[in-house]
């Protein structure tokens, strides 16, 4: 059986750049995502739902979105009035097992925990695609940032780096994951989760 991640492509079928409101990592997300007509996509970070307005601009996808933040949750959902959106933890997702075709998630403000990329794998169907961005720095400026902290010892958000995420994916059984700059500073992380053992892929 051809899956999705045999018979797409990474291209840029979304034209995020005209959304300039929307980050570069944002736009990173979007660029390399495969949702298309009918998909169901969950931004498991939503924030003020700038990224699920672009990408229902440009597919016919069902859309939704999760935020800790109840502010946050009442512009995306002022923004977008036939998505869902709901208030709760990207660690504990209120949807069942095998619901999205895709799940977004941005590691920008904290670490990403094992328990949050767990939760995102159970929610993906199989043979759904796991897209997840992160905030990354050159060696010699993570170097001289590092340099002038006071905290030494804290280790700053940037310095997991893409290939300790795809460890971490790949730990978890999530399969063909590759890394896709941005920019200079941000990256994603994209992979997929694997067909049950009747459908696997060759």
């Amino acid at each position: 059986m051809i899956t999705k991640a045999q018979s797409k492509r990474y291209t840029p079928r979304l034209d995020p750049q005209e959304h300039t409101r929307l980050t570069a990592l944002e736009r990173g997300l979007l660029r390399w995502s495969t949702a298309e007509d009918g998909d169901k996509v969950l931004d498991a970070q939503a924030g003020g739902g700038r990224m699920l307005e672009t990408l229902h601009r440009y597919t016919d996808c069902e859309i939704c979105g999760l935020s800790d933040n109840m502010e946050c949750v009442r512009v995306s959902r002022s923004r977008l009035r036939n998505a869902d959106i709901v208030y709760g933890s990207h660690e504990d997702i209120p949807w069942r097992e095998d619901t999205f075709d895709s799940v977004f998630i941005k590691m920008v403000s904290a670490p990403l925990s094992e328990r949050a990329l767990s939760e995102a794998l159970r929610v993906l169907k199989p043979g759904g695609q796991m897209l997840v961005g992160l905030r990354t720095l050159p060696a010699p400026i993570r170097q001289i940032a590092m340099w002038f902290r006071n905290d030494a010892d804290e280790e700053p958000m940037h310095r997991r780096e893409c290939r300790q995420m795809m460890a971490m994916m790949r730990r978890m059984g999530i399969k063909q994951i590759t890394r896709q700059p941005t920019d200079m500073f941000n990256c994603v992380c994209i992979g997929w989760k694997p067909l049950p053992p009747e459908r696997e892929w060759p």
